[in-house]
């Protein structure tokens, strides 16, 4: 009785998924769609969309790939480079971290990560015209010095990248 029951679910969820699944997911497009044309900007529904059809999320984040050691960064005992430790070209690999997400009360002119073995996090202010969901990455080169790197699809023209260049420099 038990296998039958769970055989039972097992269609319902299959049902729910391929039948169902793409009605709900076609009056979401259509209500993302309504709400773009009356004026909202930076629609995400990808995440419900892939949510919805039964997207299962991936194994490895990308942040645990940028911390995993490559196997030919070696020394010249074979032996594995840690993380911080600099190569016999004085490269070091560093370890990333993510930075805090902007929440809806959160200041848009800086982002914060907690640094590895710290307990407190670090707030660093952005340049004029660069707002806390443009960044896509910060490198902390010295305490006095930080690069910003905004993402591709940020709305921070080219032009304007280079007005802040040229207003701030682009000292190391």
């Amino acid at each position: 009785m038990k296998d039958f029951w769970r055989a039972v679910f097992k269609t319902l969820k299959w049902m729910a998924i391929k039948l169902l699944a793409p009605g709900v997911a076609l009056i979401i497009i259509i209500g993302a769609i309504l709400l773009i044309a009356l004026g909202v900007k930076e629609l995400q529904i990808g995440g419900l969309l892939a949510w919805l059809f039964g997207k299962k999320d991936p194994e490895k984040k990308a942040i645990d790939t940028a911390n995993t050691i490559p196997k030919d960064r070696v020394d010249k005992d074979g032996n594995l480079i840690p993380i911080g430790k600099p190569d016999s070209k004085g490269d070091t690999q560093i370890q990333v971290v993510p930075i805090d997400q902007p929440g809806l009360f959160s200041n848009p002119d800086t982002v914060t990560f907690t640094p590895p073995g710290a307990d407190k996090p670090i707030e660093v202010k952005l340049p004029d015209g660069v707002r806390a969901k443009d960044v896509d990455s910060v490198v902390i080169v010295s305490p006095e010095v930080t690069v910003i790197t905004v993402k591709d699809n940020t709305g921070l023209s080219a032009t304007r990248i280079d007005d802040l260049l040229t207003k701030y420099g682009d000292k190391p």
